[in-house]
């Protein structure tokens, strides 16, 4: 009896690791794309509504707003990331959009807590996101 649960307890000490970072993993290409469709929606929004709008990432708070004129100080939409999941970055980043106007280039970094980076990058002339693994932690 004493060995089998032995053999359990060996097994499940090399699974756990295992799962937890594949877990991660999981959660990091999750925020990806929600990150990916929330500067999309933005994007799109800013067309259909011929409303000019401010992209605000605030990495110490971990979130994304989104500002228009008729929102003054309160955002129109947030987007946070899940837990384990942070937007890299030191200072605020604020990239305004202008309906019938050339947009940025908004391109933002996320990353787990084992390490594994995201970008995230929607391209100005298209406004299609691209989603890359960053290789500086473990690939996910």
């Amino acid at each position: 009896m004493m060995l089998v649960v032995t053999i359990i307890a060996v097994i499940t000490s090399l699974t756990v690791p295992a799962l937890t970072a594949g877990l991660a993993g999981v959660r990091l290409a999750s925020a990806s794309s929600e990150t990916a469709s929330f500067l999309t929606s933005s994007v799109n929004a800013v067309e259909r509504r011929e409303q000019a709008a401010a992209i605000v990432l605030s990495p110490k708070e971990n979130r994304l707003d989104v500002f228009t004129a008729a929102s003054a100080d309160k955002p129109l939409r947030t987007y946070r990331p899940p837990s384990g999941i942070m937007f890299e970055g030191e200072e605020p980043h604020r990239y305004m959009l202008y309906p019938g106007g050339a947009f940025p280039r908004i391109t933002l970094v996320l990353r787990n807590e084992s390490g594994a980076r995201r970008s995230v990058q929607i391209d100005p002339v298209t406004a299609v996101p691209q989603v890359r693994r960053i290789g500086d932690g473990p690939q996910s």
